[in-house]
């Protein structure tokens, strides 16, 4: 007899341990450092951990070693709930275990001083200052570590951390406004505000919010300190005040560095990407790389001009040279990611595998001949090398996905974030020059078994215009064939992503598959990775190509999967998703039931109450105060097929989503229950776009799964409510 599979549970999506933040790794690849969190249902905390392991590439450790390699240093419990009752916390919650026991601060940001000196930072909520912490390895038996002592106390709250040994200097980023030229001017500012009578904020121009918060007059910026103190037994301390290395650079609007910046290899430069400061900043995606001296006051950008985005910055060994990402169209954030390297001394810009139709999210150096990518490519999140001279790529990781990637300095090895269907996310260590499969380095979840999930299986359909659809196919524990299951049909956002062999802790397949359907997901027309033209095929086509391609795959897929139930089907999606179930409501009744996060219901309506409007103003082609645009924005509009909806839907929708605003969530439901069609609205008043909070998602996920299992049941009499008008 087959013994039966365990089976992955939201609860226990929602209790494994996640990374939070990025990894450090110390200067001799001796140790690495990251703060990892875990939600505890019983207990309603939220515990966060800063660890520090010693990092074996090699795979040579038994489990005794690598259980006495991790080695916590500071820990914080905090209790989840929206309103903890007013009662003093428990003495064992709350506390770093090295931060004096006054202090209830939790760990972040972990970045190397030294190879025997790690530094983090904590936040005081309440004075709302920031303090780099600093521990050392002082040599005793089992590595122990240092009671933490402070390096610096920042007025403000400081993020990006980031430490050059070269030069001895730290970088950080943090909120400033305009015209101040400390961060003491910027903290009083704040108390003065603090103190105001009244609580209106004024605008005059766009962007007026951004995705969950409204814009504040402050910007983020970038500035530097100079640390001193080598060894083991001197303390670091600051050698210099604090400066904005950025704060005079002339800008007709806000200069924001809210992306990612590095350092040059000798500590003397920093390169960063901001959006370009105009007045059309909400409808243009320009940004720019800029050049800032970590002594200096200004910067300046290497591509100004009139392209679109810029993103990942990054110095060649020697610093001569940068190498970056550029979009040419000045308003598609799905335009295609293009190689540059700029020299530093000739201010020249050249292209690298420019006939790549492929578009990379991240770039790195290899050598002076050879670049790293990541790149997105038919459902996976590869890595390879890029050839600058040909632009020959070469695979390094193909198989899952690959997320951030660190090279262990002086040697061929990266240090990567990897993940699949069926594989929660770990760091592994892989090598440049070699074909062997990445080896583990870390194990976050070992109670999240191979046996309690399902890989996925590839599927290939033919869609609109004769396209090749790709998407995945997961099944249920114990799965037989000759037996009849539901479908859950999951539809991606968007548009312009993509469904990747990679692990999620918000829309995991394993999820719905261990729930008992059938699960698949499919990347219609406007999906990234494969190809540029693919992607551009959805626009000004929103209920066009994509749904024909979805319908006629899911024709394909009954046909060729007989096991696959054709009356209990339920469609799932989000964002662009969300639209999607809302159109299909409109135009087939195949289905049983439906599952609309924060979609759109009017397309009219959304131009008019979202962020960035260069995504409306590309995807209609248009505006909607222009005829001819407006007729395309009417005619991909859910809203004019409301009277056609019959499908119970389940809508979740939440208050601090500025892409997609609360409004469309409800006048989804509206049309759904004034019409008598069984509907439900799951609403958060706390969540942006996405449900992040641990308790908040396990009540989707229970939500989610129970609308769709009602529905689907066999035994379930669909009685829908006669029509009200």
């Amino acid at each position: 007899m087959r013994a039966a599979a365990l089976q992955f549970t939201p609860e226990a999506l929602v209790q494994s341990n996640r990374f939070s933040g990025s990894v450090a790794i110390s200067p001799s690849n001796s140790f690495i450092s990251f703060v990892q969190t875990q939600y505890s249902i019983e207990e309603k905390r939220q515990n966060t951990v800063l660890l520090i392991q010693k990092l074996d590439v090699d795979g040579n450790s038994d489990v005794a070693e690598q259980e006495e390699a991790i080695q916590q240093v500071a820990v914080f419990s905090a209790d989840a709930r929206p309103n903890p009752p007013a009662s003093q916390e428990d003495e064992e919650h709350g506390q770093s275990e090295q931060v004096a026991a006054k202090k209830k601060f939790k760990p972040s940001q972990p970045v190397w001083l030294s190879d025997s000196t790690l530094g983090y930072v904590v936040n005081d909520a309440a004075s709302g200052r920031s303090t780099l912490y600093a521990i050392s390895n002082r040599g005793h038996k089992k590595n122990r570590w240092s009671k933490p002592y402070p390096v610096m106390t920042a007025p403000v709250p400081i993020s990006d951390l980031q430490y050059n040994a070269a030069s001895g200097v730290l970088a950080f980023t943090a909120e400033v406004y305009n015209g101040t030229t400390t961060l003491e001017e910027t903290a009083k500012r704040d108390r003065e505000e603090q103190g105001r009578a009244d609580t209106g904020q004024v605008y005059d121009d766009l962007w007026v919010r951004h995705w969950d918060a409204f814009v504040s007059p402050k910007v983020s910026q970038i500035h530097t300190l100079k640390l001193g103190g080598t060894g083991h037994d001197s303390q670091f301390k600051p050698k210099s005040e604090i400066r904005n290395i950025i704060r005079d650079t002339p800008a007709h609007g806000r200069l924001d560095a809210t992306d990612s910046f590095v350092f040059s290899p000798d500590g003397h430069r920093i390169a960063f990407v901001a959006k370009k400061p105009a007045r059309d900043y909400a409808w243009r995606t320009t940004s720019y790389v800029y050049l800032a001296e970590v002594s200096g006051s200004a910067a300046a950008p290497i591509n100004p001009g009139k392209g679109g985005a810029s993103s990942s910055p990054a110095f060649s060994q020697d610093g001569s040279k940068i190498a970056y990402l550029q979009m040419d169209a000045p308003a598609y954030e799905a335009d295609r990611n293009r190689i540059k390297i700029y020299s530093v001394a000739n201010q020249t810009t050249v292209d690298v595998a420019e006939g790549w139709d492929r578009s990379p999210s991240h770039v790195d150096w290899v050598d002076d001949a050879t670049l790293l990518v990541t790149y997105n490519e038919w459902g996976r999140n590869k890595l390879a090398k890029v050839d600058i001279a040909t632009g020959a790529i070469t695979p390094v990781v193909s198989k899952h996905s690959v997320g951030s990637v660190r090279r262990l300095e002086g040697t061929d090895t990266l240090l990567i974030d990897y993940s699949g269907f069926d594989l929660p996310t770990d760091l592994y260590a892989v090598s440049l020059n070699s074909s062997a499969e990445p080896k583990r380095v870390t194990n976050l979840n070992p109670e999240i078994t191979k046996e309690m999930l399902s890989p996925a299986e590839d599927l290939e359909f033919v869609g609109a215009d004769n396209a090749t659809i790709h998407g995945f196919i997961l099944h249920p524990p114990n799965f037989d064939p000759e037996k009849k299951y539901p479908l859950a049909y999951v539809i991606h956002g968007g548009p312009q992503s993509s469904f990747l062999d990679a692990w999620s802790t918000r829309w995991n397949l394993n999820i719905f598959a261990s729930a008992g359907f059938v699960t698949v997901a499919m990347d219609p027309q406007g999906s990234t990775g494969y190809g540029q033209n693919f992607t551009d095929a959805i626009r000004n086509q929103w209920g066009g190509r994509p749904y024909e391609s979805l319908m006629k795959s899911l024709d394909q897929l009954l046909d060729s999967r007989p096991y696959i139930d054709d009356n209990r089907m339920a469609a799932l999606g989000a964002s662009y998703g969300g639209y999607m179930i809302n159109w299909i409501n409109g135009h087939t009744d195949r289905f049983k039931a439906l599952v609309n996060h924060d979609g759109m219901f009017s397309t009219i309506s959304t131009y008019y109450s979202t962020e960035e409007l260069y995504f409306p103003e590309t995807e209609f082609e248009g505006v909607p105060f222009d005829e001819k645009a407006r007729e395309n924005y009417e005619r991909w509009s859910p809203e004019r097929h409301v009277a056609k909806w019959k499908t119970p839907t389940l809508v979740i929708h939440s208050e601090k989503d500025y892409r997609l605003v609360v409004s469309e969530g409800l006048s989804t439901f509206t049309a759904l229950r004034r019409q008598g069609v069984p509907s439900r609205l799951l609403y958060f008043p706390d969540e942006n776009h996405w449900v992040l909070k641990p308790a908040n998602s396990l009540r989707w996920h229970q939500e989610v799964i129970g609308w769709i299992k009602k529905w689907t049941d066999e035994s379930h009499e669909d009685k829908r409510e006669p029509s009200r008008l």
